[in-house]
């Protein structure tokens, strides 16, 4: 996860990122530095383990694995704040001090480098989430959703991208977590919301590659089976269930 943020900030021309302890990974830099503008859709909790079990069921993001895929290990704790932080700014928990989504980042992040430089930064997600309580709130203009729902994340990410054409943008699209803690990742009544899932990642990426975006899909961690019915998915261990996720991207 650490590689992110380096990564970005090498395609889109940046300076380095002072604090980030993980390294540019050259496949995707080469495939995307000729990009003006690029953005992240981040489907919360899609590790490798959920991926593996379901990926029939999800033909786009299966075919962009086929074809372009490397696989990333979350930071500790294998929860979201840490690790959306840790994606903006290449450092871990340690590094940039962000716990829970409310706190203020104590490193430089990628929305930094672009506003030294003129340029401008979007995060989004839905009300209460890191998306819109850390991505948002710290970038220059990015957005909550109206609704606790993908499908506002969806419409107001594409709306504030054409109307603003920010050089950065960064999505949480949440429900894919909220699904799995519910019902479990290996559990057969995850599909729907996978397959919708799998169906929004294609639009969105559509979109924002006509608009001139390259685009990048990986997610912050993975969650593991706990067998408790009353709480049947979980993470934040150093698990490979919770901490091996996919990257995928197109240009």
């Amino acid at each position: 996860m650490t590689c992110v943020a380096p990564t970005v900030a090498e395609a889109l021309g940046l300076r380095e990122l002072r604090d980030a302890i993980g390294e540019p990974m050259p496949e995707i830099v080469a495939d995307l530095a000729d990009a003006e503008r690029l953005a992240i859709l981040a489907p919360d909790a899609l590790g490798e383990f959920a991926f593996g079990l379901w990926r029939d069921q999800m033909p786009y993001l299966r075919s962009l694995c086929e074809w372009r895929h490397v696989t990333l290990r979350s930071v500790m704790p294998s929860i979201t704040p840490v690790n959306f932080a840790t994606m903006i700014s290449g450092t871990d928990l340690e590094g940039h001090g962000i716990r829970a989504k409310e706190l203020d980042f104590q490193c430089k992040t990628l929305f930094d480098l672009l506003r030294e430089v003129g340029r401008a930064s979007a995060g989004f997600g839905q009300p209460g989430y890191t998306g819109s309580d850390l991505l948002a709130r710290c970038s220059d203009v990015g957005a909550t959703a109206p609704l606790n729902d993908d499908a506002a994340v969806e419409a107001v990410t594409l709306r504030v991208a054409e109307e603003h054409r920010p050089d950065f943008v960064i999505v949480q699209l949440g429900s894919t977590d909220d699904h799995f803690h519910k019902f479990g990742p290996s559990s057969p009544l995850v599909l729907p919301k996978l397959r919708e899932m799998d169906q929004r990642l294609e639009r969105m990426a559509s979109d924002l590659t006509a608009q001139g975006y390259a685009v990048s899909m990986l997610s912050d961690h993975g969650q593991h089976d706990t067998g408790n019915p009353d709480h049947p998915g979980s993470h934040g261990t150093d698990s490979d269930e919770d901490c091996l996720v996919p990257c995928t991207w197109v240009g």
